[in-house]
């Protein structure tokens, strides 16, 4: 397309590149999530039992 570069000649930008975290990193991003998708379930179970209707 007219007034479009190619990306084929660019350089990889040197700060993009990252090494992969280390094995602690790592595990403690992977336990955040778990702990997130956990409290997530938890809100919404005291929202479904906030609107359950009692017998």
């Amino acid at each position: 397309m007219p007034g479009r570069r190619s990306r084929r000649n660019t350089q990889p930008n040197p700060t993009r590149v990252a090494l992969p975290p280390d094995p602690e990193v790592e595990c403690v991003i992977q336990f955040r999530r778990i702990g997130d998708k956990l409290n997530f379930r938890q809100k919404l179970l005291n929202l479904i039992a906030k609107f359950r209707l009692e017998t």
